[in-house]
């Protein structure tokens, strides 16, 4: 490499950091809606914006760097409200899916007559 003035690598040093900035504050800008969302919605949409940003997060900062927007495409489908509640309620419908109490199978808990599903079973002391 040929001499180059201390100026002009300065120069250059203080446009890449003006570059990094840039793209700090756009990918901040287009990562917003996932830092909003509460609770269980908020957790299924940080799962789902990761699981679909798996393994190609160099390919998309570059398309970010480019001005195209399937970042922000992405970000949008894993902040949708409408798909966050049907995923909710199929996690839901999973846990559930047994009938009954959750968690607790039938038949494993109580005496003799609560598992025989006898209503005198509850509320004696003796």
């Amino acid at each position: 490499m040929a001499f180059e003035f201390p100026s002009t690598i300065t120069a250059r040093k203080e446009k890449k950091k003006a570059e990094k900035k840039k793209l700090e504050k756009k990918l901040e800008k287009i990562m917003a809606p996932l830092g909003k969302k509460k609770g269980m919605k908020g957790d299924l949409s940080q799962i789902q914006f990761e699981n679909a940003v798996k393994g190609k997060e160099d390919i998309l900062i570059k398309k970010v760097k480019e001005g195209k927007d399937s970042l922000k495409k992405i970000v949008d489908a894993a902040t949708d409200d409408n798909q966050l509640e049907s995923t909710e309620r199929k996690l839901f419908r999973d846990v559930y899916k047994g009938g009954g109490r959750a968690m607790y199978k039938s038949g494993t808990r109580g005496c003799k007559l609560a598992k025989k599903g006898k209503g005198r079973a509850y509320g004696k002391n003796s």
